[in-house]
């Protein structure tokens, strides 16, 4: 029976039983501790339960316990891709993953409209769609490999002096459009752009995290859109100090990180802008830095055609 169950692909969609549990996790007014979690998971769009214990404070009991509670009151929704169900284990509970739901959006844009008409300024206008709680294994896999670096990332920066994370965005604004002498159009769509404030300085960085399901073309045709995109006027206006950028490539693999740093190696660049050679492309494993080490993220692990030693980040 267990070998069946192992075979069986997809999510596992929990169902809130709001009878028999929510009570027993609190059904009564949503606490501030409980907005702070909606808003988490909304900035996320997708987090591990590890994660969001990792990024607010307080006791991981409790707030796994308020977790609980607004899964059975139906604020968030709860998946755990079948891979991470465990059953290798004779006792643990599975990784879960969660996502915001239609009612936990109204409350937690309710409590931001109040607090914006006490305080000043309004509510985060940041979309929610119902889309986002119909997710297919791979799509949550990809979102929670985005959410880990993420995750981590926010941590270093918190305990590093003089750094602070400046700017997160996966919204469709962070899409860069070229249109070639020849009148190709080029598009690029990174999974996420973020720039961090170091010493007054900004560094841009796009992150494509790669789950090995991309061929070698496609890899190759995202490094061309990259090179014309960020030597695009539109691109030089709209970043301060446009220069330093990288695009970083995160992969699951070692095998998969080394043909794709061999692929951009046989390459020819097809431009001669002043900046932004191969150097612009880093390459790291996602199992090189860790939520229980935030701190390896910032260390020396970036890989790169132009450099034989590593490099950080900042």
């Amino acid at each position: 029976m267990q070998e069946n169950t192992q075979k069986k692909r997809g999510l596992r969609k929990y169902i809130p039983q709001r009878e028999e549990y929510a009570a027993r996790y609190g059904n009564r007014a949503l606490t501030a501790r409980d907005f702070e979690i909606l808003a988490l998971v909304h900035r996320y769009r997708h987090l591990e339960s590890r994660h969001i214990r990792a990024l607010i404070e307080g006791s991981d009991q409790q707030i796994t316990r308020r977790l609980q509670g607004l899964f059975h009151n139906e604020y968030v929704r709860r998946y755990v891709p079948w891979r991470k169900m465990r059953f290798d284990l004779a006792t643990g509970s599975p990784v879960m993953a969660y996502g915001l739901d239609r009612k936990g959006w109204e409350a937690l844009f309710e409590y931001l409209s109040k607090r914006a008409e006490k305080n000043g300024g309004g509510p985060d206008p940041s979309e929610w769609r119902k889309e986002y709680t119909r997710r297919k294994e791979p799509h949550l896999e990809h979102h929670l490999g985005i959410s880990h670096f993420h995750c981590i990332l926010e941590l270093a920066l918190r305990e590093h002096p003089g750094a602070e994370l400046w700017e997160w965005d996966q919204s469709t604004d962070i899409r860069g459009e070229v249109r070639l002498t020849t009148g190709k159009t080029l598009r690029v769509n990174p999974d996420a752009y973020f720039s961090i404030n170091a010493g007054g300085k900004l560094r841009h960085c796009y992150l494509e995290y790669d789950r090995s399901s991309e061929e070698r073309d496609r890899i190759e045709e995202k490094y061309v859109k990259y090179w014309w995109w960020l030597q695009s006027p539109a691109y030089r206006e709209a970043h301060q100090n446009h220069q330093a950028v990288n695009v970083l490539f995160v992969s699951t693999g070692e095998q998969r990180t080394a043909g794709m740093i061999e692929t951009l190696r046989k390459m020819e660049k097809p431009n001669n802008a002043p900046f932004g050679g191969k150097g612009i492309f880093w390459f790291a494993l996602d199992s090189e830095y860790t939520l229980e080490d935030p701190s390896s993220i910032l260390k020396p692990l970036w890989r790169s055609v132009s450099r034989q030693e590593r490099q950080k980040m900042i």
